[in-house]
């Protein structure tokens, strides 16, 4: 999604909240940033570095280990230097940078520290091995995730597939284990490849939050990836999501996912396969960083993305959502020219379907108004998506009001599975959704509200495109 910022008459425009980067960088770390300068860690030969003064444009700066670690060659005989998914952080006075290596399509894996005082990219000293993981173990040493309790403890996360995500303490003066116990955090629910991994926790306001990615990287535009999230007062657990669920037991509530490629037919997200959760809390702000399996304008390649992060008043995180402008589009449209939201006629008039002309009358602007709540303003009009009345009742029609940031014209922007958002009134509690009435094909439907149901004539698409 490229770097926009919209101003618009009538309201205050607000600000640019995603920043596609140029760095074509498959699982990058956590963002850490020493005089004034940014650094990020990816996947590649030796762990590769890139640095930045904005947090958009990086430079390259190779390898942090450009020769492969002394225990490779014991732990990990078939990997020849190439890193997976390292992480970054500050304690016991160095930068500690911790990377997997791996052999393809098994479990012999190994995670090692490296460190170094200054971020200096020709600095890096290997401290050695970790933890590792050979084939019949129940768990694989990859993905490292390094942090500090609010004691200022350090901690790795680790892991993927087998039996999930785990947990050890760190020594703060070698980097390495701490005792011998090792915590199981996180599981897959059952089901094909029952994939998990990519962890990262982060401690906020009392609460230890644990990011996973769920299902198939790899696959490009076809990549099902999707994020995660539960918390936990304690470091060591029970992580539990939204519903009360614990991760250990397949819990997760869904924090970010994308429309990909499932062979339906239908139409596709720009970019596909959010995964590798990092979060900088930087002087404008809180921003989560991921890169994307497949982003179309970088022809298929993998991309770091930033987002601007909010905290909801119940502590949970919410990635806000760019600001566009979008075409609103339906998702039970099959057709190849998707049906679109319109605003054609004068305020106050009723909303109604119709297909994708092109027009300017067809783009949304989103200005995010707090606790996941959205206006919807027209880019030409410059009225908003409004529930008629008080919005109390199912059944009402959308019409175009100057935007007041009453509650019938805020929308709670509900992540789906798929990929699609379900708009929910703040004037009916969430209680109803932004409904194609009797799920109609037919130009012309009205636009309302209805009961939220979960059917697909209550799924909406934000297309750039």
């Amino acid at each position: 999604m490229a770097f926009l910022l919209v101003a618009l008459i009538g309201y205050s425009s607000p600000p640019a909240l995603t920043v596609e980067t140029n760095v074509l960088v498959r699982d990058p770390s956590t963002i850490v940033k020493r005089d004034g300068t940014y650094w990020v860690y990816g996947t590649g030969l030796g762990t590769q570095q890139f640095s930045s003064k904005d947090k958009i444009h990086w430079t390259k700066q190779g390898p942090a280990l450009p020769q492969p670690p002394d225990w490779l060659v014991t732990t990990v005989p078939e990997n020849k230097n190439e890193v997976w998914a390292p992480d970054i952080h500050f304690f016991g006075g160095k930068y500690h940078l911790y990377s997997s290596y791996s052999q393809w399509g098994t479990i012999n894996s190994g995670i090692g520290v490296a460190t170094n005082s200054t971020l200096d990219p020709k600095g890096w000293v290997s401290q050695g091995l970790v933890v590792s993981s050979k084939n019949g173990e129940d768990v694989n040493a990859i993905d490292p995730c390094v942090f500090q309790d609010a004691a200022g403890n350090p901690w790795l996360s680790y892991g993927s597939y087998s039996t999930g995500i785990c947990l050890m303490q760190l020594d703060p003066n070698t980097g390495k284990q701490q005792g011998t116990e090792i915590y199981k955090l996180a599981t897959h629910p059952a089901g094909p490849g029952a994939a998990i991994e990519a962890s990262y926790i982060y401690y906020h306001d009392g609460y230890y939050y644990l990011f996973v990615n769920w299902d198939a990287c790899c696959a490009a535009a076809r990549s099902s990836y999707n994020i995660r999230v539960g918390r936990s007062k304690t470091v060591t657990g029970p992580y539990l999501d939204k519903t009360g669920k614990d991760m250990i037991q397949g819990g997760g509530t869904l924090f970010l996912a994308a429309t990909f490629d499932n062979g339906s037919g239908r139409p596709i997200d720009e970019e596909v396969g959010p995964g590798h959760v990092g979060i900088l809390q930087d002087t404008d702000g809180y921003w989560l960083s991921t890169h994307y399996e497949w982003a179309r304008d970088k022809d298929g390649a993998t991309t770091m993305n930033l987002n601007q992060l909010s905290w909801d008043s119940d502590g949970w995180p919410r990635v806000v959502l760019d600001a566009g402008p979008y075409k609103l589009t339906s998702w039970i449209s099959t057709h190849g020219v998707a049906s679109v939201v319109s605003q054609l006629q004068p305020q106050n008039s009723a909303l109604k379907t119709l297909r994708d002309q092109g027009q300017k009358s067809q783009l949304w602007t989103l200005t995010y108004q707090g606790e996941g709540y959205y206006g919807l303003i027209n880019t030409t009009s410059r009225r908003a998506l409004s529930v008629k009345g008080d919005g109390k009742n199912p059944g009402l029609p959308i019409e175009m009001k100057p935007f007041s940031k009453a509650d019938t014209q805020l929308w709670y922007v509900q992540a789906n599975d798929d990929g699609t958002y379900t708009l929910l009134s703040k004037a009916s509690n969430k209680a109803d959704a932004l409904d194609v009435a009797n799920c109609s094909l037919n130009d012309g439907t009205p636009i309302q509200t209805w009961t939220s149901n979960g059917l697909e004539c209550q799924k909406w698409s934000f297309r750039l495109r």
